[in-house]
């Protein structure tokens, strides 16, 4: 599988500070063998390795890739900064990114509970649990610098889930899988924001804010990180004075937030006339 990324031109309904970047999905490819004890990606997922036990072997997981394929595509084109186009909108590449699902597993495990009927006659009851795991390496290469980045992302079925099959503890893995790739990539590309003017204030605190990032980017319930901005030494520096939450998108570019922590800070910055951004944590 392969992925362009280029920059796409900045929009009117833009703060110039969220730059947005082609996605050119073409193939993918499956390499068996490869699954790891443990795969951690930042905040993502832990994968532990009780899935490699009691694998199903009646199952051709080659037959998943198609499926694989559009929950990659999926997942990508729920990245708020990045736009998956077609081969011939593909231009003036920055990264190229080749993935390689290095696993698709399913597990089944049969466990035997002792129990007593109505009349206190002991019996044997088994149940079968299934679980599965989807496992798939990103390689962006920077095409400026050759630099190489290699994030893995998983997705897993837990044995204990309502599973009834190993087809259905893949395709649940498989969609685990779509959500952590762009969880993990709007944790890559996070989306900045000017704090343009205070809303609802009560005594020495900030209730409301606005911000200049809307419905292009964003919707209700994003939280963000607000930060005092300064310079030292042609540097920006940022200091954390509180969290918001996005109560409404009221435009592409302006959205009304909540203050959650940091009201009496935030009221304190606007005092002073400091300059106030805000940068989306999820």
């Amino acid at each position: 599988m392969t992925f362009v990324l280029s920059a796409v031109g900045v929009s009117a309904q833009d703060n110039g500070l969220n730059p947005v970047y082609k996605v050119q999905l073409t193939d993918i490819t499956y390499q068996k063998n490869e699954v790891k004890k443990k795969v951690t990606v930042g905040k993502v997922l832990s994968v532990m390795a009780d899935v490699v036990e009691g694998r199903v072997t009646d199952i051709n997981n080659e037959e998943y890739i198609p499926l694989a394929r559009n929950r990659v595509m999926e997942g990508l084109t729920h990245v708020r900064r990045l736009q998956v186009v077609e081969d011939s909108e593909a231009s003036d590449a920055k990264y190229q990114v080749s993935a390689v699902l290095t696993d698709i597993a399913a597990t089944r495990k049969v466990k035997a509970y002792d129990r007593k009927d109505s009349k206190g006659r002991e019996y044997t009851e088994t149940k079968t649990y299934y679980g599965a795991i989807a496992s798939v390496a990103l390689h962006f290469t920077n095409l400026q610098t050759g630099e190489v980045t290699t994030s893995t992302l998983s997705g897993r079925c837990s044995e204990y889930s309502l599973a009834r099959s190993a087809d259905e503890a893949i395709r649940s893995a498989l969609d685990e899988l779509s959500d952590n790739i762009y969880e993990y990539y709007n944790e890559c590309y996070p989306i900045r924001a000017n704090i343009i003017e205070r809303g609802i204030e009560k005594k020495d605190k900030t209730k409301e804010l606005y911000i200049d990032v809307g419905s292009r980017f964003i919707g209700e319930d994003i939280h963000f990180d607000v930060f005092v901005v300064g310079q030292v030494a042609g540097r920006e520096t940022r200091k954390q004075i509180g969290r918001i939450r996005v109560r409404e998108t009221l435009g592409d570019d302006i959205s009304l937030c909540k203050v959650q922590k940091g009201g009496k800070e935030i009221k304190a910055a606007f005092d002073r006339g400091d300059a106030i951004v805000a940068i989306s944590t999820d």
